[in-house]
């Protein structure tokens, strides 16, 4: 419960409001609104309204993979209301045609989808195409690449954001120096030296905005501050960054790119300080991993408990609320009704007394492969309204 809190706490009925833009609280909302729940239940202070979640990092598979039926279920089990899907699709998101199509698949389901294109793709204008796309920026997610076509790209896009996965990929290793684990070959400075040379190329083609997705390590850190001086640079963790150290992989679901690494308490230490822009989730959906660390690919299916990991990790409701709705929205220079969402139409409660152990085969996720399956979290998404209706309520979709 958020007994700790410094300012007053403000009831609505018996639950508590929380409103990360202005970073209060506010008296007699249940006044304004007429909440109409879906049964006659007693809620406490354990419970808490507010925004849904806004994913900046997620993983639509298609073709027998995650599509966006399934992944639709497991943003609303996990809180997400917006999700922003990254471009190494198959096909990959690197043409309007295939855009059009991904818009398509996805424009009757219950959360809104954005969408990030290929950097090394056909598309050199980004506010060139249809506007039923939202599109917030290149991406250079899930693709391998060189420093000649990073060059080439930043010759021929017009300017944008980039997000940008930070990885040599000419250097080998699926986890990092020093550790036990298999193939632990990749040098620790990779990432952070790719983010030197993603910034610094750019900054030199006019780019000025950069998004550094999943940073593994402290060495990043330090190079995202000292580039900060020069550009807009903004970065994000990820749940399986700030839960898991290099001595606690057991299994493939927990092979990631960027590896674990030894620095989790000093990403958790960033996140407090108010160094790292928001929180993603790298939602990575496979329907079953091989049991062989080298022969696994790379990710985790963890949308539907990623709130439930940060809130374990940092026992702080208004940081990690804010680190998933305000701060990503900025990142992105977007506001709900930009996304065609407006409380309290769209809103979600909170239980964060709930204890629970993850079952990865209970995933509505069509990836089997969480990180965190058989892990016991804290606080879980109990309520979720979308357009002024109840969708899914303590573990049960409502039928519409």
């Amino acid at each position: 419960m958020l007994l700790a809190i410094t300012f007053s706490l403000v009831r609505w009925g018996d639950m508590l409001f929380y409103d990360p833009f202005s970073d209060k609280w506010y008296e007699q909302i249940e006044e304004q609104i007429d909440f109409r729940l879906p049964e006659k239940i007693s809620l406490g202070d354990k419970f808490i309204v507010s925004y849904p979640f806004v994913d900046l990092h997620t993983h639509v598979r298609l073709n027998n993979g995650e599509d966006y039926n399934s992944l639709t279920k497991a943003a609303i089990v996990g809180g997400f209301g917006a999700m922003n899907i990254q471009p190494n699709t198959n096909p990959p998101l690197d043409e309007w045609n295939v855009l059009n199509d991904h818009t398509s698949l996805s424009k009757d389901e219950l959360v809104k989808y954005l969408y990030t294109v290929n950097f090394f793709g056909g598309i050199s204008d980004i506010s060139a195409g249809p506007l039923d796309i939202q599109i917030t920026g290149f991406s250079t997610d899930g693709i391998r690449y060189n420093s000649q076509e990073l060059v080439e790209s930043y010759r021929n896009k017009k300017v944008a954001l980039l997000f940008d996965h930070s990885q040599l990929h000419e250097i080998a290793g699926d986890f990092y120096t020093g550790t036990n684990l298999p193939n632990a070959i990749r040098p620790y400075s990779n990432e952070a030296i790719a983010i030197n040379k993603t910034v610094l190329l750019g900054l030199e083609f006019g780019f000025n905005k950069f998004h550094i997705q999943h940073v593994s390590t402290a060495k990043s850190l330090d190079e995202i501050e000292h580039l900060r001086r020069f550009a807009n640079v903004t970065c994000e963790v990820t749940p399986h960054h700030i839960f898991f150290i290099p001595e606690m992989i057991d299994n493939p679901n927990q092979k990631i790119n960027p590896p674990i690494s030894k620095d989790r308490d000093l990403l958790i230490d960033a996140v407090k300080k108010g160094f790292i822009d928001t929180f993603s989730t790298d939602h990575a959906p496979h329907p079953e991993k091989p049991n062989d660390f080298e022969r696994a690919p790379y990710g985790s299916s963890h949308i539907e408990v990623a709130f439930s990991v940060y809130y374990t990790v940092f026992n702080d409701l208004q940081l990690v609320i804010r680190k998933l709705t305000v701060d990503p929205l900025r990142v992105i220079g977007r506001c709900y009704e930009d996304l065609g969402m407006r409380f309290p139409n769209d809103l979600i409660i909170l239980n964060t007394e709930d204890q629970y152990i993850v079952d990865s085969n209970k995933l509505y996720s069509m990836g089997k492969n969480c990180a965190f399956n058989g892990y016991k979290l804290k606080g879980k998404v109990f309520g979720v309204r979308i357009n002024g209706k109840w969708v899914y309520w303590n573990g049960t979709f409502i039928d519409n």
